[in-house]
């Protein structure tokens, strides 16, 4: 590990939310590397100052309730999926070994390939310096630039109330979709919000979670928490390394922002 991939996931190690591989990486480069010893002391006196000093807003208690409930159900529609499978292939040990040597041992089914796109983008754009193409903490300055990039309307959420930063946006591709990208900051930890239009997305695996009216597909996919849904000709999808709690607050948010929208020539 360099240097500035070092820095990139300074926060996701203060956190403790690298995978091990990662977080071992990270403290053999700490170990003889002054400058990134200096900033990692440096932003753990930081959130330090931040914890004690700066009193945190929680979210409200029904939210928090939704989603915790959401998560709860997710969970379960999980675990009766894995009894489900277990017992579909719970045969006789010699069946099983035939079943092994002609058909290959059964693995748990991989994310949907546009999932694993949404993190594999998200990790490159939080290792460049310079993420956005505009950088503004304006909703509507941000919300503007887009009018005329991409052909649909952009909704830019405010996360502030949980302590999230806009830091401003970008066009992307995912496959052949025309991708607006928001950029958020929450301290280190970067939160990546795509949204793109929603023909022909398919999410046919993994738990659902619902949240208020919505209902949101959820996923962890190397390290990072994903949550993923469609509202009308569009979807969102959020990518972070923060806890999914945290980002089904954010996708909540995202829901009542665009529901209360009207439609276009309306």
């Amino acid at each position: 590990m360099n240097c500035q991939e070092l820095r990139a996931c300074l926060g996701a190690h203060l956190d403790g939310e690298l995978e091990l591989s990662l977080s071992l990486a990270a403290d053999e480069h700490l170990a003889f590397c002054m400058a990134c010893q200096w900033a990692y002391a440096r932003e753990r006196e930081l959130r330090t100052l931040l914890r004690t000093r700066v009193p945190r807003e929680g979210a409200p208690a029904a939210l928090r309730e939704r989603i915790q409930g959401a998560l709860r159900r997710a969970e379960g529609a999980e675990r009766r999926g894995a009894a489900r499978r277990w017992a579909y292939w719970a045969v006789p040990a010699a069946a099983l070994v035939v079943l092994a040597l002609g058909l290959g041992v059964w693995q748990r089914s991989a994310p949907p390939p546009v999932v694993a796109e949404l993190v594999a983008k998200h990790v490159m754009y939080s290792r460049l310096d310079a993420p956005a193409e505009i950088v503004s903490a304006s909703q509507e300055t941000v919300a503007g630039w887009f009018k005329g990039r991409v052909r649909f309307d952009v909704a830019v959420p405010d996360f502030s109330p949980s302590g999230i930063r806009l830091v401003g946006g970008r066009l992307a591709e995912l496959s052949d979709r025309q991708v607006a990208y928001l950029l958020y900051e929450k301290g280190r930890n970067l939160i990546s919000l795509f949204a793109f239009p929603s023909q022909g997305l398919a999410l046919t695996s993994g738990g659902w979670a619902r949240v208020g009216d919505g209902r949101f597909y959820v996923a962890k996919v190397n390290g990072a928490e994903v949550v993923v849904w469609n509202q009308g000709p569009l979807a969102y999808a959020l990518v972070s390394s923060l806890d999914r709690e945290a980002l089904l607050e954010c996708a909540d948010t995202v829901w009542r922002l665009v529901g209360s929208r009207p439609l276009p020539g309306a």
